[in-house]
C-alpha cells in the first residue's frame, strides 16, 4: 500500500513497498499526482515489471543511450558532435549524480546558466540553437531511462523549455549585399596568390558558393567529374575528426543529394580556373594534383580545411573592406539574391536541399516579407486610381 506525505516545499513525496521494503519514487506538485504515479509504480511491480537500478548514475544511463540506441543510427560525424556535447556541456554538471535523484529544477538551472552565459566581449556565448540541442539530448537521455531502462517512472525534463531573451535569439541571416558581394569579388580577382600568382582559388570558391548555394563542407568534396554541362552534382561532404583528418561522408539528409544547373558566367570561371590549376600540376614541381581530382585543391593537392577557410576568407573581406560574414553568407546570399531576383521558394529549397519548403520558408521569413512588400507597393503605385 503507497504512502504519502507532504513536504516543507508544499510538495508531496510518494512511497510504495516491494519485497517488504518500502522506498520512494519520487516528489510531486500534488498528492493526486503521488497517487497516480504510485498506482503504475504499483501496477508493474503487481504484473512482475519491477523497476531496474535506481542507483544507476546519470553518466551511465547517458553512455548506454549513446553507445546502444543513438550509434547505430547516426553518421559518425553526427555521433562525434553528440559525443562532444555530453561530454563537455552535459556530463560535468550530471555525470556522478543518481539519475533518480535529479530534479526539474537542477535542468532547469543547467539550461539556464547557458542562456546567461556571456563571452569576454559581454556577447550571448551559446545561441538559442545550441541551447535548445543541448536540453533535446537532456531530454532524450531521461525519455530513453523512462521507457527503455525502465529506472524511472516520469522525466523530470518533460515540457521544460529554453527561456527566450530579447538579446537570445537573433534570427537575422547574414549575407552579403550584391553591392557587397561585387565589391569582395572584384577585390579576390585582382588578387595575387603569393606563392601561385594566378592560381585564384578563393576568389574561385567564393564566386562558386555565391553562385551554387552549397554548403562549405559539400564544395570542399566537389570534383570535376560532378560537372557534366551545365549540371553540378552534389553527393558527398568533407568533415574532420577529432584530429583533424579528413573525412568523406554521406550529406545532411536525403534531400542534400541534388543536381542543380550553373549558370553560364559560373562554368566559364571554372573552366579557367581548371586550366590554370592543370597548367600548375604540369608545369611546377611543388604543385601537385589531388587523387580524387578535387576542384578546390592547395597547392600540395590536398582538401582544404574549414577552419582554414574561413580564417583567409575573413582576412580578404577585412581587406576588401567588407564585413565579414561567414562561410554559410554565401549560402544565405545565394538564397536572397534568388528571392530578391523572383525565383519561387520551393525552387530555392531544391537547389538548397533543404529538407522541406518550411525550412527555407522559416530561414528566409524576413526576406521574403520584405519582397513581398516591396511588390504589392509595385502594384500599389500600379493600379492606384486618380480621385
Amino acid at each position: 500500500m503507497a504512502t504519502f506525505r507532504q513536504l516543507k516545499s508544499g510538495k508531496w513525496q510518494a512511497r510504495v513497498s516491494r519485497d517488504g521494503e518500502e522506498f520512494s519514487i519520487g516528489t510531486f506538485r500534488t498528492k493526486k499526482e503521488a497517487q497516480i504515479e504510485a498506482g503504475k509504480v504499483e501496477e508493474r511491480i503487481y504484473y512482475g515489471q519491477t523497476l531496474n537500478d535506481r542507483n544507476m548514475l546519470f553518466g551511465d544511463a547517458a553512455d548506454e543511450w549513446m553507445n546502444v540506441y543513438k550509434k547505430n543510427s547516426l553518421k559518425d560525424s553526427t555521433f562525434r558532435q553528440l559525443e562532444i556535447i555530453i561530454r563537455l556541456h552535459i556530463k560535468p554538471f550530471f555525470e556522478n549524480k543518481r539519475i533518480m535523484k535529479i530534479k526539474r529544477v537542477d535542468i532547469k538551472n543547467w539550461i539556464q546558466k547557458y542562456v546567461d552565459m556571456k563571452d569576454e566581449e559581454g556577447n550571448q556565448k551559446y545561441s538559442y540553437g545550441s541551447c535548445l540541442k543541448y536540453l533535446s539530448i537532456m531530454k532524450s537521455i531521461f525519455h530513453y531511462a523512462v521507457h527503455e531502462l525502465e529506472v524511472l517512472e516520469k522525466s523530470p525534463a518533460d515540457r521544460l523549455k529554453v527561456s527566450v531573451k530579447d538579446s537570445t535569439v537573433d534570427k537575422k541571416i547574414k549575407f552579403f549585399s550584391l553591392e557587397d558581394l561585387n565589391k569582395l569579388l572584384d577585390f579576390m580577382k585582382s588578387y595575387k596568390h603569393q606563392r601561385y600568382d594566378g592560381y585564384p582559388i578563393y576568389y574561385t570558391l567564393m564566386y562558386f558558393l555565391s553562385q551554387t548555394g552549397l554548403r562549405i563542407s559539400e564544395a570542399l568534396a566537389l570534383r570535376w567529374t560532378d560537372i557534366k554541362e551545365n549540371q553540378l552534382t552534389v553527393e558527398r561532404q568533407t568533415s574532420r575528426d577529432d584530429n583533424n583528418d579528413l573525412e568523406l561522408t554521406t550529406l545532411k539528409n536525403t534531400s542534400s543529394y541534388r543536381s542543380i544547373g550553373i549558370e553560364e558566367d559560373l562554368l566559364k570561371e571554372l573552366k579557367k580556373f581548371k586550366v590554370k590549376q592543370n597548367e600548375l600540376i604540369l608545369g611546377s614541381p611543388t604543385f601537385h594534383q589531388n587523387e580524387d581530382g578535387i576542384i578546390f585543391q592547395n597547392y600540395l593537392g590536398n582538401y582544404l580545411t574549414p577552419s582554414t577557410v574561413r580564417d583567409s576568407i575573413k582576412d580578404y573581406a577585412l581587406k576588401a573592406g567588407v564585413e565579414y560574414k561567414g562561410t554559410h553568407g554565401f549560402r544565405h546570399t545565394h538564397a536572397v539574391l534568388l528571392l530578391e531576383s523572383g525565383a519561387s521558394l520551393i525552387f530555392v529549397s531544391k537547389r538548397l536541399g533543404h529538407k522541406t519548403i518550411k525550412t527555407t520558408a522559416d530561414t528566409y521569413l524576413s526576406i521574403t516579407q520584405k519582397i513581398e512588400k516591396d511588390e504589392l507597393k509595385k502594384f500599389a503605385s500600379y493600379t492606384k486610381r486618380k480621385i
